[in-house]
């Protein structure tokens, strides 16, 4: 009887990921852990340079984010550094959570002075601080990438109101059926109930999240005419508030653009925004990188010229080596044979399928189009 009280208190004490109201039962059963119970199998050694902090009651994800991150919305990012986590609405008191990575020490610089600073304890004549290689600024550690500065690049605008390329030719099954205000509204926004083509016959349960999308046309490549699949534009976020046999009934969380009836609801999956360390700009003088080598296949709302922030797909994928956070040179080939490429700026990858990517535009120097060449740095 103790022991089942003590697991009520400790769920009533157990912080939970990205609401306070979370949509998702708590994952089950409980067992003790060393001195906390958790439903979980968290892990007892870490990597040497992990930095790990122990989850108290009240935490979040979200909070986690903001307060270690900079910016809640990155939370995605300590839910896939903690695979053990099962749920992500649900953490629990006690557990770790690996953060990232351990700062380098660097030894603070020796007191104006010279060979008294030596004597007082500083660094002497002919003496490299601590932390510091030869030819590195004071305070980058050896070992850290001639990287420059660790920025996220994107935003839950960029991967959530952009796009995908549907490769297999399939259709959603399930899709927006009918709205509450459809005798008033031809598109739904923010707010709007929606009722959906699948439920619980079909697995949809309350709490279920959805992405709203719309297939927009067939993609060909713009330099081969290959079919390479299909646009779908996201359009907004769903959640289900009740099922029945065969619909649902839900409430479109956030809208990028209106929701017209037959738009696709696709379950959601969150995807985490990159962070990368920007090193500078290719400039005309530097030879290739000799790494995979693309196109700009598409570009958001079919803009005929684009350039910073915008967002495009590509043709590289993780097959191609081109992951989340590569970070791509953008150029056009020079239209007199054997003379140097022109460089127009700089992309960084968002989200990698196996042969295809999005991209959002970090730098650009001139006008960009698709059919432009993109190379990993």
């Amino acid at each position: 009887m103790g022991r089942a009280l003590l697991a009520v208190l400790v769920l009533l004490c157990a912080g939970w990921g990205v609401a306070e109201d979370p949509a998702t039962a708590p994952p089950s059963p409980l067992h003790k852990v060393g001195d906390h119970w958790t439903p979980y199998q968290p892990p007892t050694e870490f990597p040497p340079d992990a930095q790990v902090y122990i989850i108290v009651p009240g935490d979040t994800l979200w909070a986690l984010a903001k307060q270690n991150l900079g910016n809640p919305y990155l939370w995605p990012q300590l839910w896939e550094a903690n695979t053990y986590i099962r749920d992500a609405h649900w953490i629990y008191p006690g557990d770790p959570l690996v953060m990232g990575v351990k700062a380098v020490e660097v030894a603070p610089p020796p007191p104006a002075g010279g060979d008294e600073g030596a004597a007082a304890g500083g660094t002497g004549a002919g003496e490299t601080p601590a932390g510091t290689g030869e030819g590195q600024e004071p305070g980058q550690g050896a070992g850290t990438e001639a990287a420059g500065k660790l920025v996220s690049i994107g935003s839950e605008d960029d991967i959530y109101c952009f796009a995908y390329l549907r490769t297999d030719g399939s259709k959603q099954a399930i899709m927006v059926a009918s709205a509450e205000q459809i005798e008033f509204q031809a598109q739904f926004v923010t707010g709007d109930i929606v009722f959906l083509s699948g439920g619980e016959s079909e697995g949809v349960k309350p709490g279920d999240e959805f992405l709203l999308t719309l297939p927009v046309r067939a993609l060909r490549h713009p330099r081969t005419e290959a079919k390479l699949g299909t646009v779908v534009r996201h359009l907004g976020h769903a959640r289900v508030i009740c099922v029945q046999e065969h619909t649902a009934t839900a409430e479109i969380l956030s809208s990028c653009d209106g929701v017209p009836i037959g738009a696709w609801a696709e379950p959601f999956q969150a995807i985490p925004i990159p962070m990368v360390y920007l090193t500078p700009p290719a400039t005309r003088c530097d030879p290739t990188s000799g790494k995979a080598q693309g196109t700009i296949t598409y570009a958001k709302d079919d803009a005929v010229t684009f350039g910073r922030d915008h967002m495009v797909l590509i043709d590289l994928g993780e097959a191609d080596e081109t992951t989340a956070g590569t970070v791509l040179t953008v150029f056009r080939n020079n239209p007199v044979p054997g003379a140097p490429r022109i460089l127009l700026g700089e992309a960084a990858v968002l989200v990698a399928s196996d042969h295809w990517a999005t991209a959002k535009i970090i730098e650009s120097a001139k006008p960009m189009q698709v059919g432009d060449r993109v190379e990993a740095k």
